[in-house]
């Protein structure tokens, strides 16, 4: 389906685009107003309907590939959300539909939601890549600039030409981890490590701990307050989503002290496959 039809199934208004990006072929919709939900189960190539308009929403947009961002129910996102928008290629329109509507119309003439989609993930193109590490401060309860890290850390990813699908899995558990130190912490650091064959996000913050590991690794378990939720976060998918596009994670936490994830991607799945 093009994002051309789209607009007029849901008599969309664009909001930030140009006519040529309404030529966008979609493959398929997300969605939701939990931006964890959205890293967790979207895939790249989708439309996200979503009203959350805020910035996260679009960073979302931009972290998991979507090709186009609906607000649902009337909601118009703010400047920041529309500038990062356009200089992230991603065309926003809003309709006055409301998201059950909007969904029901969509998949009434034929565009299919993740679940149903073939469940085949593109094999990474094998390629060797110069070692460096990269620094990245995090702002506790900083929410306007919660994922402004990982989204960066894409671009340098996508400028390096490291693969799609690897891009993905790294910046969705980067993005995870990043709002997690924005929501609990008082700072954080992010520190890149890319070698020939591997990924590693080390992740440190100065926050409140973890008490319970186990607990915080069950998907739906949650301590978010009602701003988190409101921010579309807090589902409980965090953790476990980080885990789920990891290839190796390791978790370390002190109460009172804060917390250290290590999370590491395998550049070459192919060649360890085959040994």
């Amino acid at each position: 389906m093009k994002l051309r039809d789209i607009q007029r199934l849901l008599q969309a208004e664009m909001l930030s685009g140009t006519e040529i990006q309404l030529e966008k072929d979609i493959a398929s919709a997300c969605s939701s107003d939990l931006m964890s939900d959205v890293l967790a189960f979207s895939r790249s190539g989708h439309v996200l309907l979503t009203g959350l308009a805020n910035v996260q929403s679009i960073r979302t947009a931009n972290i998991t590939g979507a090709k186009a961002v609906v607000y649902v129910r009337g909601k118009k996102p703010d400047a920041e959300a529309l500038e990062l928008a356009k200089l992230k290629d991603i065309p926003v329109l809003t309709t006055r539909c409301m998201m059950y509507e909007a969904c029901g119309l969509l998949y009434q003439n034929g565009l299919l939601g993740v679940s149903l989609l073939e469940n085949v993930q593109p094999s990474a193109e094998v390629r060797d890549y110069n070692s460096f590490s990269r620094s990245f401060e995090i702002a506790g309860r900083n929410f306007s600039r919660g994922g402004s890290v990982s989204t960066t850390i894409k671009d340098i990813f996508e400028d390096i030409g490291i693969d799609s699908a690897i891009i993905r899995r790294t910046t969705t558990a980067a993005y995870e981890a990043e709002m997690n130190v924005v929501m609990y912490a008082e700072r954080g650091e992010m520190i890149v490590h890319v070698t020939p064959d591997l990924v590693h996000l080390q992740l440190r913050d100065e926050g409140p701990g973890i008490p319970d590991i186990g607990l915080a690794m069950q998907e739906g378990y949650s301590t978010a307050t009602p701003e988190m939720r409101e921010r579309g976060f807090g589902a409980g998918m965090g953790l476990p989503n980080i885990k789920k596009n990891a290839d190796r994670f390791e978790i370390f936490s002190e109460v009172g002290k804060g917390t250290r994830l290590e999370i590491y991607f395998d550049l070459h799945p192919v060649r360890k496959n085959e040994a």
